[in-house]
Order: structure tokens, then C-alpha cells, then sequence
């Protein structure tokens, strides 16, 4: 179902480190900063968002920049993959360097020493996940194999979600003997081993084609195939060194619609998701926090799980029916989870969870793979018309949107709570109507947000009949 019978295994191989090393890079800085700065430390919350959040926020302004830099460079030498190996080995080594704060500093010199080392790990990161990214977009051809490749690499960040959950636990042994100690041995695995090691196995072993191969290739894949003469007539075919910019009214209609649908699954909607471990623990547990803390592991832990079945079975729905009528299958779908979530979260029904999981696992193969997959279709179709390439600008721009997200996430899900009159020091004792706004907005939120999904597919302006044909009128000089 995912064979990728046109890429040699090495590339494939290559490709699935690279997705890991930004899975681990990308994850696991949240994964163990709050439980060893916040709860270990004993750092202030907003601080430490603030030390978490701003780095990102800044990464996300620069992505564009980082993105034309990505593209000039691959344009005059050839490949990325020198990039790839830099940023990877930068971003490794600097995780690491943030975890050796000494724990003897005070709140704010340990707030300002994050601040400024995750700073630079954030534009490190940046660039990291440009290129990626661009690797995947690039070793793909034709609108199948694109989700095909972004399936894949999704596989392997989806088999990360099983490591990272115990990441701060590791750094609890006693065989460390300290927590202190722990965290730095775990950062520096991580930093070395996971995210360095990982990208540089990425860059060494992928194979690196020119860009008008790529162009060519595309053409010949999406579109009628142009003969070899055609092209060294046709001196608008090779690239140039430009800024790159999206003129076209539809590409950039359809650019800002598969936005909307990334800003709406990780920002919007995991606002109102992150009320889930609250309702665990503070409504269907009764403020039991270990209880409640286990059930949202089964949660996550299944989540995970059915993901990884989830990924082939909608890829092949995407190769046999098309993306955009997948992605209606998958939103329905969702908003049918959103829906039971008022009957799940109930004491007494926790085993439901599962179902939760089940329901819910759709959506992430359509933020993972089916709308990456969609963006580089989006972005092929937008080299037939420009005969540029501009990978690592539609990358940046995703990037963009997935840090404002993130951020948005950060701190939306804290100001939601404060407004719905959650109060962690009631335990136990929290205000009912809290707690059953908390259960309208944690159904009634992605239910709302889904049918928003859905209209977005439904106006979306290029199916991929569309593109294919104009990219064939175009590479036919027919326009």
C-alpha cells in the first residue's frame, strides 16, 4: 500500500531519520520542560511558557527568510543536504546545552538562560525542518508518490510518539542519581543521538537531484511528458536565482485555504482538546491527578497506536478516491468524535477513551500527510507556471503557520481555562458550571471547527484533475 517503488530504499531510509530527528527535535523540549523546569524546578508557568513560546514566535517571522535562503542556496549548488547536516548537528548540540542550566541558579537567571538557548535552537530547528521537508518534496514526483513519501514519514514520527512519552521518566532513574543529573544524560541522548545523528544519517544517504531534473520530472510525472529536445529549446524550463513570490490568484487562494485547515488542527482545535487531561482528572476522576494522569496516557498511548494503522488506510483512500474527498471522510468522521466526547468524558465511562482515540486518529493523517501532500502538489503545479522552484518557500510558509499555532495553543488553552473558572487550588471542589462548560467546549469546539473543515474542502479551488490538465496545456505550450 506505501511501497515507493520509484525511490531507492537508502533514500527512503534516509528520509524516515530525517522525519524522526524533527519529530524528537520538535517534541521534546515541551515533553520535559514542564514536569523538570516547572514542576521539579519549580519555575513560574508563565515564564516559562514566555521562555518557551517567544523563541518559536520569532522562528515562525523568520521562516520565509530561512525558506529563500534554503531555495537560493539549493538553486546554486545543487542540493540541500549540507543544510541539512549543519542544522542538524547545531540544533542537536543545543538542545542539549539547555538542559545544563545549573539547578543552583535563581528563577530568573534559569528563565533568561532557556530564553536565549532555546532561541537559538528554535532557528536552528527552522532550518532543520525546511530542508526536511523539502527533501520529502523532492524525491516525490506525481501526486500519488507525494502520499505515498509524506505517509511514510509520517510512520516514523508517528513511531517516535511511543519513545517521547517516557523521556522525563528516564531522566528520573535512580541510576542517575539525581533528577538533575538524569535530565542532562536524556538531553544530550537526545540532542546528540536523536536529532544530530538522525539528521546527519538523513543528509548523508539522500540522494540529491538538480533542480531541473526535478522540474522535468514533475512535468513528465503530473502531466504529459515533454521530450528532452523540447526542453533544452525551451530556455524558460531551468530556474533562476529570484526572490521567490506566488502570484497566481488560485495558487494563492488555494496556499491560504491548506493554511487554514493547519492553523485550525494545530491551533484552534488543540485549544480546546487540552481539556481533555483536565476532565480526566478533575470531572471523571474527581480530582484524583494520578488516575486521571493514567487515562490520559491509554489515551495518548492509543492514540499512537491506531495512528500508525490509520496512516496506510487513508493513504490508500487518498490514492483510490482523491485527497479532497478523503479529507471529507476524515472530518466527518471527526466530527463524529467531537460529538461523542460529551458521553465519553463521564465517570464511569473511561474505558471510552479508546473510542476517542479511534475516532480521532483521522485527523492527524490529514494534518500529516494528506494536506503536506496537497501542499506539494500545490507547489509542483505552481513551478509549471513559474518555472521556478519554490520548495523551500511553501515549506516556510507551512512552518510559519504550524509556530503561530503552536504558540496560539500555548496560550489560548490557559486563558480558556481562566475564563471557563477553573481553579487548580479547589481540586477536587472545581465549580460544576466550570466543569460543564469545560465538556461544551471540549465536544462543542472541534465539532464547530470541523464543519469550518469541511467548507474549506469544499471551496478549495484546484482538484487534482485541474492541475493535472492545465499543467499538461502548459507543458504543451497550449495556455
Amino acid at each position: 500500500m506505501l511501497a515507493l517503488p520509484d525511490i531507492s530504499r537508502q533514500h527512503k531510509v534516509a528520509l524516515g531519520f530525517g522525519f524522526l530527528a524533527l519529530f524528537f527535535a520538535n517534541q521534546s523540549l515541551s515533553a520535559m520542560a514542564i514536569p523538570y523546569f516547572q514542576m521539579t524546578l519549580g519555575l513560574d508557568p508563565f515564564g516559562l511558557s514566555l521562555a518557551i513560546a517567544a523563541p518559536l514566535m520569532f522562528a515562525g517571522f523568520i521562516s520565509q527568510s530561512v525558506g529563500r535562503l534554503s531555495d537560493a542556496i539549493q538553486q546554486k549548488k545543487g542540493d540541500r543536504r549540507v543544510i541539512l547536516l549543519v542544522s542538524g548537528v547545531v540544533s542537536g548540540l543545543l538542545f542539549g546545552a539547555i538542559w545544563m542550566v545549573p539547578y543552583e541558579w535563581g528563577d530568573n537567571a534559569t528563565l533568561l538562560y532557556i530564553l536565549v538557548l532555546n532561541f537559538l535552537f528554535c532557528i536552528g530547528l527552522t532550518f532543520l525542518t525546511i530542508n526536511v521537508k523539502s527533501l520529502a518534496f523532492e524525491v516525490s514526483v506525481d501526486v500519488k508518490q507525494r502520499v505515498k513519501v509524506m505517509a511514510y514519514g509520517s510512520l516514523f514520527e508517528r513511531a517516535g510518539t511511543f519513545a517521547y512519552f517516557w523521556l522525563f521518566p528516564l531522566a528520573q532513574l535512580s541510576l542517575w542519581g539525581s533528577v538533575y543529573i538524569g535530565i542532562q544524560y536524556v538531553g544530550w541522548f537526545i540532542g546528540i543521538v536523536l536529532i544530530g545523528f538522525f539528521s546527519v544519517f538523513s543528509a548523508w544517504f539522500s540522494v540529491a537531484r538538480s533542480t531541473n531534473d526535478r522540474v522535468q520530472m514533475s512535468i513528465d510525472a503530473d502531466s504529459n511528458p515533454l521530450s528532452d529536445e523540447h526542453v533544452s529549446k525551451n530556455p524558460a524550463s531551468t530556474t533562476t536565482l529570484s526572490h521567490p513570490q506566488v502570484t497566481d490568484k488560485t495558487v494563492k487562494a488555494a496556499l491560504f485555504l491548506l493554511l487554514s485547515l493547519t492553523l485550525i488542527k494545530f491551533g484552534a482545535i488543540s485549544i480546546f482538546t487540552s481539556l481533555d487531561f483536565y476532565l480526566l482528572v478533575y470531572f471523571v476522576k474527581a480530582g484524583d491527578l494520578a488516575a486521571g494522569a493514567s487515562w490520559k496516557g491509554i489515551l495518548s498511548s492509543t492514540f499512537a497506536l491506531v495512528t500508525l494503522f490509520m496512516i496506510p488506510l487513508f493513504a490508500y483512500l487518498s490514492l483510490t478516491l482523491g485527497k479532497l474527498k478523503t479529507l471529507n471522510i476524515i472530518y466527518w468522521t471527526t466530527a463524529l468524535g467531537a460529538l461523542l466526547k460529551w458521553f465519553i468524558y463521564q465517570p464511569g465511562h473511561e474505558w471510552a477513551v479508546v473510542i476517542d482515540a479511534l475516532l480521532g486518529a483521522p485527523s492527524w493523517v490529514a494534518i500529516s500527510v494528506i494536506i503536506p501532500s496537497m501542499l506539494a502538489d500545490l507547489c509542483a503545479y505552481e513551478r509549471t507556471i513559474s518555472r521556478q522552484n519554490k520548495i523551500g518557500y511553501f515549506i516556510s510558509v507551512q512552518n510559519k503557520a504550524i509556530n503561530f499555532a503552536v504558540v496560539i495553543t500555548m496560550i489560548g488553552a490557559g486563558l480558556l481555562l481562566n475564563t471557563l473558572g477553573f481553579d487548580a487550588d479547589l481540586g477536587a471542589e472545581q465549580d460544576p458550571d466550570s466543569l460543564l462548560w469545560m465538556r461544551i467546549c471540549l465536544s462543542g469546539g472541534p465539532l464547530l471547527l470541523c464543519f469550518v473543515s469541511l467548507y474549506i474542502v469544499k471551496i478549495y479551488p484546484l482538484t487534482e484533475q485541474q492541475m493535472a490538465s492545465s499543467q499538461a496545456k502548459k507543458a504543451l505550450g497550449q495556455t
